[in-house]
């Protein structure tokens, strides 16, 4: 989880509260101490074990730690609803993090190595019937496949870094209709270690890829602040009632709109890999089940 982005709901002391959601335990920390896997994005046998650490950091991670704060700024009680806060190319940034921060999380990891472990048998069978017996070294070579945990790795991260796949991705989430919500009030926004959600407008279903990108019916939150919530809306969707509303921003009563704001916290919570990210103690409190 990229620090640049956690800033964003760290106290003025730099603190951040978490929910454990494996032990159900609130606590306040440093950022040093949450979202972190020693060696997640680390290859071994690569010439450089840490290409893909170093790619996060020198491209997606600045473009995070300058567009995020700049958003986020544009946005307090004196900006009318309605009101435009992003141009095309930050829209376009905006999509791309959004992307980078699905694919690179530990739940794309864990279902990409479901798919591969399930995959991988009759793959292996295809080739040999297309290039016919194997030899007892290719035959371990193979093997070595299933077993290894480096080469999945090193396939996984290729395949976040596709520059085609993100392309694609990114253009699609682009074409959709981003509205920002912004709380007037005492409540707040929680994050969590897989921030970027899907929820199912009609069944309200929010796990993780159970819902399709360009599907009418899905709804992707992207919590920015404790106080500002980015919507991506299919264009199609609710009969296109969001068309003239792309990219700007609607205040939320906290009084009024409680219940949305808490149902999005409980949802952020539930579909999480493990952790829960909030302002204060208190909010995260609150949607403990």
């Amino acid at each position: 989880m990229p620090k640049v982005y956690l800033k964003n709901f760290c106290a003025k002391d730099g603190s951040i509260a978490v929910l454990d959601k494996t032990r159900n335990r609130v606590f306040s920390t440093g950022l040093e101490a949450v979202a972190v896997e020693k060696n997640f994005y680390t290859v071994d046998g690569l010439e450089d074990p840490y290409c893909w650490e170093k790619a996060y950091a020198e491209s997606v991670e600045p473009m995070m730690s300058v567009l995020l704060p700049k958003i986020i700024s544009r946005v307090h009680v004196l900006v009318q609803t309605g009101h435009c806060i992003i141009n095309k190319d930050e829209k376009s940034q905006l999509a791309l993090i959004m992307v980078m921060q699905l694919l690179r999380g530990k739940q794309s990891r864990a279902y990409e190595k479901k798919l591969f472990d399930e995959l991988l048998p009759s793959t292996i069978e295809k080739a040999k019937e297309k290039f016919g017996p194997l030899t007892d070294d290719q035959q371990k070579r193979l093997d070595t496949f299933g077993t290894d945990p480096q080469f999945f790795k090193q396939i996984s991260m290729g395949l976040t870094w596709d520059i085609e796949r993100l392309t694609l991705y990114t253009n699609v989430l682009g074409w959709h209709d981003f509205v920002f919500y912004h709380i007037c009030g005492d409540m707040e926004f929680v994050t969590s270690d897989n921030p970027v959600m899907f929820i199912n407008s009609s069944t309200a279903n929010a796990q993780p890829f159970a819902n399709g990108l360009v599907r009418e019916t899905t709804l992707i939150y992207y919590p920015l602040s404790p106080k500002l919530l980015l919507c991506a809306v299919h264009p199609n969707a609710f009969f296109q009632f969001f068309s003239d509303k792309d990219g700007c921003v609607c205040h939320l009563n906290a009084n009024k709109e409680e219940s949305f704001i808490t149902s999005i916290n409980r949802k952020q919570h539930a579909q999480c890999y493990k952790q829960v990210f909030a302002l204060t103690q208190a909010t995260l409190e609150k949607i403990i089940p």
